[in-house]
């Protein structure tokens, strides 16, 4: 399982990492014009998936609608029993989690370049 999919500047590559977990990187900046496009590719994966992982390495900057879509997705996952991960978190984007308290949500939002849990 490998999809892209693009919008001016940002896009997303998912990728199956084990039989519980799929990946999705993030390239570009999360903002309004590219939210939707985050939720929408999410919410297709979430009722076949235990565990989406979100790879934010390649993400720069969010601005609230960014926020907005990690709460939406969070949510949906929680509602339907299966979990959402950060990785590759950058310094600038956990202190933005951390200000507007999600970072508590993302257990492994500190982690840069490690290896998925």
């Amino acid at each position: 399982m490998s999809t892209a999919s693009t919008t001016r500047g940002f896009h997303l590559h998912a990728y199956r990492a084990s039989d519980q977990a799929v990946v999705v990187e993030c390239h570009g900046k999360l903002t309004l014009e590219h939210a939707p496009q985050l939720r929408n590719k999410v919410r297709t994966l979430i009722p076949d998936e235990k565990r989406v992982v979100l790879d934010f390495k390649e993400v720069p900057f969010m601005d609230s609608s960014g926020l907005g879509a990690l709460v939406t997705l969070y949510v949906s996952c929680r509602t339907r029993g299966c979990k959402l991960e950060l990785i590759n978190v950058s310094a600038a984007l956990r202190t933005l989690l951390g200000m507007t308290n999600l970072l508590s949500l993302f257990e492994h939002a500190g982690r840069y370049g490690g290896k998925l849990p």
